[in-house]
């Protein structure tokens, strides 16, 4: 049961030239329209279907993706086309999506270079060979599987049976009564927890799920016993549209807290349905700001430890726990990636420190990892220095560079020191007047694969002269390639970058140059077919920096 489960969350990472940090549209995202022809001419346009209340669900994925083509081939979503599709209860509709600009006709049909097989054969729903209705939902692994509800609202549910698909609608809102104001799910985003030393603001969307057209509605943010802000909102939305409803500043204890936004009154009415009336979000309130460096071991069996937050990313069975196993002591954080979906983002976040009176930092750590098949599964560190608002990437790891052990099919537990590796970041840019609030997290993108491991934890704080910290960090997968290479990187500051790709003979066999990119994280992507097979040095370089690896092209 566990392989079937394992196979089924299987993905090809692929990237589209720049991403963000932000894997995929969040959850409860609205989804971004569409017009588009398949393969056969005929024309489809997104809203149409969601307007006459359909659920729509758009398969993203790539010819030369495996495991897309095993997702295809199980008849999932050829069985629920034919069942609650047009030809069938007409409740549903489903559109398969080519990502990769560079797949052809021919690769569709099975007949290419760059193709698992014959996509077109057998498929019954149509086939839209566009990649920029990707590119517009930040995909970054194929496949994809997107639910979108008639009221817009997208959550990626995965590669489903299709059973399971269909019960998966049952999270959508149907109109059916001529006045019925909602809140949509979106205030519940997965991977979204608004967080701040202060308040914080909270968002909802109201959506009108009546046949006629709302024109106004009360909003309540409450605190579950008092009410903590009111929005009494008009406007005009038609059936399934919907109007974001903002309350800033909203306060609350240290720790976590949790409001509630209701919609009431609509058209100065009482609401035939208050089931879809009310949804709540959690939220943080920072403590402990600017204390001293960090050191934990995690041989206490309190998990998080004091000041220490962990951050659930929608899976509330996995992600971040304490676990027996540690390098030096017994005890560490484990990273459940073994039983996250792929696509969570779950964070660890360290106590607030601070390095105002200081030049240089240096936080080291233990870390135990293992990958699952050819799972990419990721962890940054980030940085804050303004309360959480925002977070700026200094360290990153994916898939085999992240291990520090090979694949397995079973959960990874480290047995060993040897098992181990020992880590190191520089904090020094971090440091210096003003800086008396650093905030550092363990940031975690799941591909569904295996486990990872953080142990002794510490902060070496000194003055003197300040160390330069590198300008470019990167990572490069899969190594060896067949197909395409991908080289993520983090930029400290704004600049001009180039890429350069050079044979063992020292002769540049590709190079590209993306100007003014701002500090954070980039991706850069290359087609290695053209390349020999053999061994190649892949250069980074900045206005500030550079850094290499080298490629192994089969």
């Amino acid at each position: 049961m566990k392989t079937t489960l394992r196979i089924l969350t299987a993905f090809c990472l692929f990237a589209f030239g720049t991403y963000s940090s932000q894997a995929q549209l969040t959850a409860g995202s609205i989804a971004p329209d569409f017009t588009a022809t398949d393969i056969n001419g005929t024309t489809y346009h997104l809203y149409d279907y969601l307007d006459q209340g359909k659920t729509v669900v758009i398969d993203v994925s790539a010819t030369w993706c495996g495991p897309c083509w095993s997702y295809h081939n199980s008849g999932a979503l050829e069985d629920l086309y034919t069942l609650y599709g047009p030809g069938g209860t007409d409740e549903m509709m489903v559109f398969y999506i080519e990502g990769d600009a560079a797949t052809t006709l021919a690769d569709l049909n099975g007949t290419g270079s760059n193709t698992q097989g014959n996509w077109v054969a057998g498929t019954p729903y149509p086939i839209i060979d566009n990649a920029s209705i990707a590119n517009s939902y930040a995909i970054r692994y194929f496949p994809t599987i997107y639910m979108i509800c008639p009221d817009r609202v997208v959550r990626e549910v995965g590669q489903l049976p299709t059973a399971d698909m269909y019960t998966a609608r049952e999270e959508c809102s149907i109109a059916t009564q001529a006045v019925d104001a909602g809140i949509t799910n979106s205030m519940t985003a997965l991977n979204f927890t608004p967080a701040s030393c202060t308040g914080v603001t909270i968002k909802c969307r109201i959506c009108n799920y009546g046949t006629t057209p709302l024109t106004s509605a009360t909003i309540d943010l409450t605190d579950g016993v008092n009410v903590l802000q009111t929005n009494n909102w008009t406007g005009s939305l038609l059936t399934y549209e919907s109007a974001l409803i903002t309350f800033t500043g909203v306060s609350g204890v240290p720790g976590y807290n949790n409001v509630t936004a209701t919609v009431s009154n609509p058209n100065g009415q009482a609401d035939p349905n208050i089931a879809n009336n009310s949804r709540s979000q959690s939220f943080l309130i920072y403590s402990g700001v600017g204390g001293a460096a960090v050191t934990e071991d995690h041989t206490s069996a309190v998990f998080p430890p004091t000041d220490w937050y962990n951050i659930n990313g929608g899976n509330q069975n996995a992600g971040w726990s304490r676990s027996a196993a540690g390098f030096t002591a017994a005890g560490s954080a484990k990273m459940d990636f073994y039983n996250s979906p792929s696509g969570d983002v779950d964070a660890l976040i360290l106590p607030s420190v601070d390095l105002s009176t200081y030049d240089n930092a240096i936080m080291t750590f233990s870390i135990a990892a293992a990958t699952y098949s050819t799972s990419n599964d990721n962890i940054k560190i980030k940085v804050s220095t303004n309360c959480g608002t925002t977070w700026n990437p200094i360290w990153n790891k994916t898939g085999a560079s992240l291990a520090t052990v090979g694949s397995m099919t079973s959960a990874f537990t480290p047995s060993s020191a040897a098992q181990w590796r020992s880590e190191s970041v520089n904090l020094s840019n971090f440091t210096g007047t003003n800086r008396t609030n650093v905030m550092i997290k363990f940031e975690c993108l799941s591909a569904g694969g295996n486990n990872a491991y953080i142990d002794d934890i510490n902060m070496t704080l000194t003055t003197g002269v300040k160390t330069i910290t590198q300008a470019i960090a990167f990572d490069l997968f899969p190594n060896p390639a067949t197909q395409r290479a991908q080289v993520d990187f983090s930029l400290d500051k704004s600049g001009d970058v180039t890429m350069e790709v050079i044979d063992k003979m020292g002769k540049l066999v590709y190079s590209y140059t993306e100007s003014a990119m701002s500090p954070g994280m980039h991706s850069f992507e290359m087609n290695t077919t053209d390349f020999a097979k053999g061994i190649y040095t892949v250069n980074i370089k900045s206005d500030t920096g550079s850094s290499q690896k080298k490629l192994v092209v089969e």
